[in-house]
């Protein structure tokens, strides 16, 4: 009985360390192929998650990266979500990231 109790306890523990430790998340559509940090990406769909260790994670249907904060501005708390592009030419450079909190 008591090995059940400290598996219960243990998993509540867990989930609500997973609870806290979320990280912020944006969804985007981007109709243009775009560079980030040393990766180019194609347009589609993806999803940008504030890692920990000074990167933010971008993961689409065709795969990922981690792009270093130094690369992108990431501002967070700034009102809307949304990416900021630089564009030269026909090529697209994601410039920051503003994640909502």
């Amino acid at each position: 009985m008591k090995k059940h109790i400290y598996t219960v306890f243990a998993f509540a523990v867990f989930a609500a360390s997973a609870l806290a430790n979320q990280a912020t998340e944006l969804d985007v559509r981007v109709p243009f192929a775009f560079k980030a940090g040393t990766s180019v990406l194609p347009a589609g769909t993806y999803r940008v998650t504030e890692a920990t260790s000074g990167f933010i994670l971008i993961r689409g249907d065709k795969g990922g990266v981690f792009v270093p904060k130094t690369a992108v501005v990431v501002d967070i708390d700034s009102g809307k979500p949304s990416f900021r592009f630089n564009r030269a030419g026909d090529d697209y450079v994601l410039q920051a990231v503003h994640l909502p909190r």
